[in-house]
């Protein structure tokens, strides 16, 4: 009875990390970072979603059907805590956070080739492995980190957080790189493709997805 149990949560484990390992190719599988962020943007569950509902609308093109969206539109609008949640989020939050991302990645941008001329250094001689981080507990990823690290290998870790400080050691802010341990760096995948282009291509790098 136990292993009939296991088995289902043993392959939901394995489909989990193949998608993981499929997502983090990705990034390698782009050469400027807008290419990388439309390809996320266009296999968001959002725009899918409206695809989807696209392809739908095109295929039933009634009256009908056009009218029962409109009813439906009409009825969810006449919500006021939705008009108002809608209003601040549109005019109010995402701008904000548009803001906010914008100011980080030009900073990231003029930040760059001072970060690029300290990683071409520390990496100067070495052989670069390259991890990816996931959003789980990263226990083993940092023992397999030290130990590359142990073997000689410059390690750095793509984080998968955009804006978090969140890493293996340290809790300090960072826009493009921030030293977890001597000879391992976190990198942010926005800064990935600048690493890759001035950095990885003097060096004999291995990827570890």
């Amino acid at each position: 009875m136990t292993e009939k149990k296991d088995r289902p949560t043993a392959s939901a484990l394995v489909e989990h990390l193949q998608r993981q390992a499929l997502r983090n190719r990705k990034i390698t599988a782009h050469r400027f970072f807008f290419g990388y962020a439309y390809d996320l943007f266009t296999h968001a569950p959002l725009y899918t979603h409206w695809q989807t509902l696209l392809t739908h609308i095109r295929r039933f093109r009634t009256v009908a059907f056009l009218l029962r969206i409109l009813t439906i539109l009409v009825t969810v609008l006449q919500t006021g805590a939705l008009v108002v949640l809608a209003t601040a989020l549109f005019l109010v939050v995402l701008p904000l956070l548009a803001a906010l991302m914008l100011g980080i990645l030009l900073t990231a941008l003029l930040e760059s080739r001072r970060t690029n001329r300290r990683l071409q250094k520390q990496a100067k001689g070495k052989r670069v492995c390259v991890l990816f981080m996931s959003n789980e507990e990263n226990a083993f990823l940092e023992h397999n980190a030290k130990n590359l690290c142990a073997r000689g290998f410059f390690v750095v870790i793509v984080s998968p957080y955009w804006i978090s400080s969140k890493g293996l050691a340290d809790k300090r802010f960072y826009c493009t790189a921030r030293e977890e341990y001597r000879n391992i760096v976190l990198i942010r995948r926005y800064y990935f493709f600048s690493f890759r282009k001035h950095v990885l291509q003097n060096s004999d790098a291995l990827y570890l997805y």
